[in-house]
């Protein structure tokens, strides 16, 4: 479950909480809805697991319903929440890890969406495309993201060392089998939440 979706959960439990016996399960912007048990005083469970969809405990039994429109005081909450994370892909050569001028476009892209979230995590993960060996991958993938992290520390942004990954062949392998040349996996993915 996403960090914004506990968040809204959260805020409208506590808030309907002091009123009523009630919890909505807000849409979480395409990004996959979660779930939330309720139990009531008999000890049995109710799901909520689809997006705009509300319990009501009443007389201890659990009533579920659509939610067609959200109240304003729900849509109040969500001026509190963080931007939806972001995903920025940065291609490469074959057996390139430095970076070189259309890759520092994308850079500028990035440092400019991270001039307007404060206090993100920022992730670093690269890939390679299957040909040569595991060893030289994994070495090529970790050059990759180690050069992204540091060109964006020279900026001024915090990226934790666990947090700029070489991944190597392994999402290749997996997709086209050994020894293919495919540049969708030739890049590094910066990920923003």
């Amino acid at each position: 479950m996403s960090g914004r979706l506990v968040f809204a959960i959260a805020a409208v439990a506590l808030l309907a909480g002091c009123a009523t016996s009630r919890l909505t399960l807000l849409d979480n912007e395409g990004a996959g809805t979660g779930s939330v048990a309720i139990i009531a005083p008999d000890g049995s469970e109710t799901v909520l697991d689809r997006a705009n969809s509300e319990a009501a405990l009443r007389f201890g039994k659990t009533k579920v319903r659509v939610v067609h429109s959200v109240k304003a005081s729900d849509r109040e909450l969500f001026a509190f929440l963080p931007p939806p994370p972001m995903a920025f892909r940065i291609p490469y050569e074959t057996a390139q890890s430095t970076l070189k001028e259309e890759q520092l476009a994308v850079l500028e892209q990035i440092r400019a969406e991270l001039a307007k979230r404060p206090g993100v995590q920022i992730e670093v993960a690269a890939f390679t495309d299957s040909v040569g060996s595991e060893s030289d991958n994994e070495r090529l993938s970790l050059d990759r993201a180690r050069n992204v992290a540091i060109e964006l520390r020279g900026q001024g942004f915090a990226i934790a060392e666990a947090d700029a990954i070489g991944r190597g062949e392994y999402d290749a392998i997996k997709a086209g089998g050994d020894d293919r040349d495919d540049p969708a996996f030739r890049r590094v993915d910066v990920i923003i939440r």
